[in-house]
């Protein structure tokens, strides 16, 4: 290519274009990137209106309706007040039958080592509408932070003779 054809008009249009199309490209790329490595930041809503989140990936298969598991959480409210929590308690078995709808719907999704974050509206926690006394009054979400510990495969029954003796 000659100097002339290099500084005409037509070329300069070109490189242009290219260089153009080039920095549209690593743009995109990158709004990609970011939407794709967000995912885990989306939560996954579900009919019921429980909106879930996986913050670390577990092992194995979900929980059952038939299997025991050791759960540490917490529990806030809309304003981000703890309203309760596992900290500097004995651990217990979780069980689908001993706990709120939408905790058990929950925690058909989790797998034994994994970190969960989800929210529900009170209904899912508080079928006939009516939160216990004491139960914040401007509250209605509630939103659990959760790491499952161990899951014990078909430990349910075993789990609620566990409760009946120590009652």
């Amino acid at each position: 290519m000659s100097a002339a054809t290099a500084d005409s008009p037509k070329a300069r249009r070109s490189g242009g274009l290219k260089l153009w199309l080039g920095l549209l490209t690593v743009i995109a790329a990158g709004v990609a990137l970011a939407w794709f490595g967000a995912g885990s930041l989306r939560p996954v809503v579900t009919q019921s209106g429980l909106e879930f989140r996986v913050i670390k990936e577990g092992s194995g298969g979900p929980i059952t309706d038939q299997d025991a598991a050791m759960i540490d959480y917490v529990l806030t409210g809309d304003d981000g007040t703890v309203i309760d929590s596992s900290q500097g308690r004995q651990p217990q078995p979780f069980v689908t039958a001993g706990v709120f709808p939408g905790f058990a719907e929950a925690m058909r999704r989790m797998q034994e080592g994994g970190q969960y974050n989800f929210k529900m509206p009170l209904r899912l926690a508080f079928p006939d509408g009516k939160a216990p006394p004491g139960f914040p009054s401007k509250t209605q979400n509630l939103t659990f932070d959760v790491r499952v510990q161990k899951i014990v495969r078909n430990g349910a029954a075993m789990a609620a003779m566990m409760q009946q003796q120590q009652q």
